[in-house]
């Protein structure tokens, strides 16, 4: 009323048409040629009839008038379907007037016919064949119906929406099951040209890495390079069948390499251990051989032959190997065109042909990778594929241009009343307020919850930095631990080093007293055997001896030092003992043997009187050992 109630043309109170007045010139308006308003008024002006739509009728023909106009601009739907939705028009303009459901926009079953017929016929053309003319049948049948229920046009328009939306949703599963189908066909595709760019890839630095025999050359970029696309497609890039593969094309390459002079020995093991191993594994990813058992058998024996070699230390005919090409190798590369990015999957277009009519198709699919376009039509059969340079360039020249398939009936209802938006709806309703007011409350929710999560982010930093704080000192404790730890041990080390240094010193100054000891034996026993032969001599002398022996014992002095050895003699009995301690006040003499323990404690009279008699030998050797032993025997004789 706002919009078109001032520049509608109404009668006065009493010249208002009749309901049944105003219908039967709605009837009768050719729609082709006029509004409805301007069909009802070229009809009186005919006649010479004053009456006129009232106020309220005038406006809401006006407005209808011009969603009428607005919906013709956007109807891109090809004859005679869009014929066909145009015989409605009669039944819109008196729905218009006489429902007040009409005045809400996609609420109307007429409304929600004309955008279902128009949202599915945008893809429609007559040389779809026989599915088109199924389609183009089902809508003639809908608007026949809608025609002839107008009596009861509430229900009979719900029937005929529900079965117009049955029939259509058996088209577009037909459609997405073509689509379908189509879609995995091109990607079995673009998944094979990965895969040969990515066999490519894996092989080409492998023979970047190491130079190769010829006839292994061929191998690699022949049923080699077949069968790790096969693994590619099989297992995929990341599994660990793919990563066995390409370590054995490393493997492969590096035993065929010369071997080092100075590792030779080594270079050969290495070469033993993959002769042993390379054969099962070229013969498990020989998979393009996999029906030619001999082919493999050649491929093995040309690889055992090469090894057989290398051990025979023959140097092979190594070369750098070129490499193999990488398919789409550029597709990468190409600068992004921003004309592209409202070209998403779904989007009808339709495309002028020279020498046909114009194609209309929708975008099934968009292959980044390899930018390529790929359309198909209603039927869900593949028409076009273009890169994205190409169709951008048909862009451009306006050979292509976009349809917008949401430009329904509703739709210029809602525009012709001056709602472009929601937002304008909710305007003119009274929600915009409501949802300012929700969105000012989600403004402050959001920077509520913002503040919340900084604070919680500056709290996870500070604990972080305090974790961070105690692993550093946990760390440094460890290392002081780990320190000190080593200190010990090298102390400890440095110790068992001393101890053991001096056991061995010991051990030599054992040996050394041993060996002194022994001579000092051999020497006791000679002095001995003479002392023996002296005794058979005393013997005859035994009366004066021993008187002499009592006066005299007094008067000798024994002047032993410390460590002298002595051997006693008990009949043919021997032992050798070392003087360890004299005590002076008391005139006692301890000795001891080779291991330092005690076996004698005697008397300096005792001592010498066993020394007279010839049964201790005194084995000290040193310079005065000679002259002791004569000045004893001297005072003895004496």
């Amino acid at each position: 009323m706002a919009r078109y109630a001032g520049t509608a043309s109404f009668g006065a109170a009493e010249l208002f048409m009749q309901a049944d007045e105003l219908l039967g010139y709605l009837r009768k308006v050719d729609y082709d040629k006029y509004s409805p308003l301007e069909g009802i008024l070229a009809q009186t002006e005919a006649i010479g009839d004053p009456a006129l739509p009232g106020r309220e009728q005038g406006a809401i023909l006006s407005w209808l008038g011009a969603a009428l106009k607005d919906w013709e601009n956007h109807l891109c739907i090809e004859e005679p379907l869009a014929g066909e939705m145009r015989r409605l028009k009669p039944l819109l303009a008196i729905s218009a007037v006489t429902d007040p459901g009409f005045l809400t926009p996609g609420a109307h079953p007429l409304h929600k016919l004309l955008d279902t017929i128009q949202q599915n016929a945008i893809g429609w053309q007559p040389r779809l064949g026989r599915l088109g003319e199924t389609h183009q049948e089902q809508v003639r049948k809908a608007v026949d119906a809608a025609l002839a229920g107008f009596g009861t046009r509430g229900q009979k328009l719900a029937a005929i929406n529900t079965e117009m939306a049955a029939n259509i949703a058996r088209a577009r599963e037909r459609t997405s099951r073509m689509t379908q189908r189509l879609i995995e066909a091109e990607q079995g595709r673009i998944r094979v040209a990965q895969s040969k760019r990515q066999a490519a890839l894996m092989i080409n630095a492998a023979l970047d890495a190491f130079p190769a025999p010829e006839s292994i050359g061929r191998v690699l970029k022949g049923p080699w390079y077949d069968s790790a696309q096969l693994v590619l497609l099989k297992f995929g890039e990341n599994s660990a069948e793919w990563e066995s593969m390409s370590r054995t094309t490393s493997d492969l390459l590096a035993s065929l390499q010369d071997p080092v002079d100075d590792e030779g020995n080594a270079r050969r093991q290495q070469i033993f251990e993959q002769v042993s191993r390379l054969p099962e594994e070229l013969r498990r990813w020989l998979l393009s051989l996999q029906h030619d058992g001999g082919a493999v058998d050649e491929v093995l024996e040309l690889v055992e032959h090469l090894h057989a070699r290398i051990l025979r230390q023959q140097s092979l005919e190594l070369q750098r190997i070129a490499p193999l090409a990488l398919p789409g190798s550029e597709a990468g590369k190409r600068p992004r065109n921003h004309s592209l990015d409202q070209i998403h999957e779904g989007q009808w277009i339709i495309m002028d042909t020279t020498n046909s009519p114009a194609l209309r198709a929708f975008l099934v699919m968009r292959m980044e990778e390899d930018q390529q376009l790929l359309f198909a039509n209603q039927a869900g059969i593949k028409v076009l594929q273009h890169s994205f340079a190409e169709f951008a360039r048909l862009m451009a020249n306006r050979t292509v241009t976009l349809l917008d398939g949401d430009e329904c009936f509703s739709r210029s209802l809602a525009r012709s009343a001056g709602l472009e938006t929601e937002d304008d709806l909710d305007e003119l309703t009274g929600v915009a307020a409501e949802k300012a007011r929700i969105r000012e409350e989600q403004r402050r929710q959001a920077e509520l919850e913002q503040a919340r999560r900084a604070r919680e982010r500056a709290e996870q930093e500070r604990m972080e930095q305090e974790r961070l704080r105690q692993e550093q000192e946990q760390l440094e404790k460890q290392r002081r631990e780990e320190e000190e730890a080593e200190r010990l041990r090298r102390e400890q080390e440095q110790a068992e080093q001393a101890r053991r240094a001096r056991l061995q010193k010991e051990r030599q100054q054992l040996i050394k007293e041993k060996a002194q000891a022994l001579q000092l034996q051999e020497q006791w026993v000679e002095i001995s055997r003479r002392y023996r032969e002296q005794a058979d001599l005393e013997r005859t002398r035994a009366g004066t001896g021993q008187a002499r022996e009592a006066g005299q014992t007094d008067a000798m002095n024994l002047n032993l030092p410390m460590g002298t050895w002595l051997g006693f003699r008990d009949g043919d009995e021997a032992t050798l003992a070392r003087l360890a301690v004299y005590d002076r006040e008391r005139d006692h003499y301890i000795f001891v043997d080779c291991e330092g323990k005690k076996i004698q404690q005697l008397g300096g009279r005792e001592l010498l009187i066993r020394i007279t008699r010839g049964v201790v030998d005194i084995l000290e050797a040193r310079s005065g050992f000679r002259d002791e032993v004569a000045r004893i025997q001297t005072q003895a004789n004496s």
